[in-house]
């Protein structure tokens, strides 16, 4: 008889982390920055569909992020959509976008990543240059209040807890995905191309199926984004979002969706922690990335479950009763 850590238990004790935030921090710069940090868990979920689980290295999720930004925006300001159907046109039209990279799903490893890469110079050129669509250099402002039913989100918990609720649902969409049929053939196609190729899985169609998903996933936290920010600047979307991204992936842990949002949350707080260190903040914020890129592939989230399990396994045990850690993933 074992005493089994669920992992939807801790699931659920973390999502009730998070919504006790506003509760106990009512300082509204830090409200402001924890709703990045979920925005930005978000975006890094549908890379981790993409690099941890179908190993497709993609440094284009922040052009995807910068379509739907920027598409929320137009629609907004110029039509005055409600903002759910704003929020489903950003999703829509970065995925819509993703069709344009079908050519490159086969492409793999580093070929794919400077391809991707690529594409996102190319959409940072196009927010930048097209000034009669997204206002160049200037920027696009006036984006206004996000509303539901008629109910105003602008307040700092408000859209805080917006941005949770819609963090959640992607999480519990993305980890059916990874549990579902498809889920096992990407994780098949990660493993072993040729072998999965064999086995009659239609390489090229689940990768295109990939890449549509994660791209409508980071136009989801593009819509987010603009409703937060409520002015959008070009500079918001070069391919360094990209490659910020990617770095919340790895060090949370690749093909952990825990970890991913681990990892958002670490790589927007960190600077905002050491921010008192004035100019040797990025120095160490630098330092501490290259820390925790050495846990290996596991990451944050792989040193947090040995950590529990050598806690539980010293824990004094009755007759052959033994404590089991079953993170999942």
């Amino acid at each position: 008889m074992g005493i089994i850590v669920n992992p939807n238990l801790l699931r659920i004790l973390a999502l009730l982390a998070l919504a006790a935030v506003p509760l106990v921090e009512s300082n509204s710069y830090w409200l402001h920055v924890f709703s990045v940090a979920l925005i930005a868990a978000v975006l890094a979920l549908g890379l981790q569909l993409l690099v941890g689980m179908a190993g497709m290295l993609s440094l284009g999720q922040g052009a995807f992020y910068g379509i739907g930004a920027y598409t929320a925006g137009i629609v907004a300001t110029s039509f005055g959509l409600p903002f759910l159907l704003t929020l489903l046109a950003g999703g829509i039209a970065a995925a819509l976008a993703s069709l344009l990279l079908i050519p490159l799903v086969k492409l793999k490893g580093s070929s794919l990543g400077v391809a991707t890469l690529g594409f996102s110079i190319i959409i940072h050129l196009l927010i930048l240059n097209e000034e009669w669509l997204t206002g160049g250099s200037l920027g696009l402002m006036g984006i206004p209040d996000p509303e539901i039913f008629g109910l105003n989100l602008a307040h700092d918990e408000a859209f805080y807890w917006l941005c949770l609720v819609i963090l959640a649902l992607v999480y519990v969409s993305i980890d059916r995905i990874n549990t579902s049929r498809f889920g096992r053939a990407l994780a098949a196609i990660a493993q072993d191309e040729e072998a999965a190729r064999a086995s009659g899985i239609q390489i090229a169609l689940c990768k295109s199926k990939c890449f549509l998903i994660a791209a409508f996933t980071a136009g989801l936290a593009g819509t987010l984004y603009a409703y937060h920010s409520r002015y959008l600047s070009p500079n918001d979307f070069t391919f360094n979002k990209s490659i910020e991204v990617l770095i919340m992936v790895v060090v949370g842990g690749l093909g952990s969706l825990p970890g991913a949002v681990l990892g958002a949350f670490i790589v927007v707080l960190m600077p905002e922690y050491l921010r008192s260190s004035g100019e040797l903040r990025m120095i160490l914020f630098g330092t501490a990335v290259v820390v925790l890129m050495g846990t290996g592939n596991r990451g944050l989230i792989g040193l947090l479950q040995a950590a529990a399990s050598l806690v539980l396994s010293r824990l004094p045990s009755f007759g052959r009763s033994r404590y089991v850690v079953r993170p999942g993933e």
